[in-house]
């Protein structure tokens, strides 16, 4: 009965280490995945700040009821030129991927309706953006510089963050994004 519990003891220590090992292994090319892709890996994956925000049609939407998909979350504004320079490829991104579990968020950082709306116009941008106008979710996320995006998995976890512009058409993005569309948990 004894040696039963100790190799009952055992066999959980090693599958705990072979579970912790495997977590581990796997970190390991998400990070340099995202390291390629020109994103700063979190220490640890940690569940994303849920929030809800209006869209432009006024629509509430909540991070939360995104888990299934990658979700890319791009704070931004019209005043900020480095935004205006990525909004392009951000949509070839939304674009390529419109129809995978993917979604991109613009969320538009202490502004409204009234100017958010014919930016987005002019320029024929289709993903969805959403409305910050007291930058409550943007202090939430601790945005201190624009633009700066968040990479959530599908188990809305945070794993990944970009301070600045970035080149969002890249073969480097589009390798970490189908990586992580690839998890069983996106649906």
């Amino acid at each position: 009965m004894h040696r039963l519990r100790r190799t009952g003891m055992w066999a959980s220590v090693i599958g705990c280490a072979l579970l912790c090992y495997g977590q581990a292994v796997l970190a390991a090319p998400l990070a340099a995945l995202l390291q390629a892709a020109g994103l700063q890996a979190v220490d640890a994956p940690q569940p994303a700040v849920d929030f809800q925000l209006p869209g432009l049609d006024g629509q509430m939407l909540r991070l939360h009821e995104q888990r299934g998909k990658v979700v890319l979350l791009n704070f931004w504004a019209t005043w900020c030129p480095p935004c205006l320079h990525e909004m392009p490829l951000l949509e070839q991104l939304y674009q390529a991927l419109q129809r995978r579990p993917f979604v991109l968020w613009a969320v538009a950082m202490k502004e409204d309706r009234d100017k958010v709306a014919p930016f987005l116009d002019k320029h024929r941008f289709q993903f969805t953006t959403l409305l910050d106008r007291d930058g409550a979710v943007s202090a939430r996320y601790k945005v201190r510089g624009l633009p700066v995006t968040y990479l959530i998995d599908c188990r809305g976890n945070t794993v990944g963050s970009r301070l600045g512009p970035e080149e969002w058409a890249s073969e480097a993005v589009r390798t970490l994004l189908t990586a992580l569309l690839s998890d069983p948990d996106c649906s």
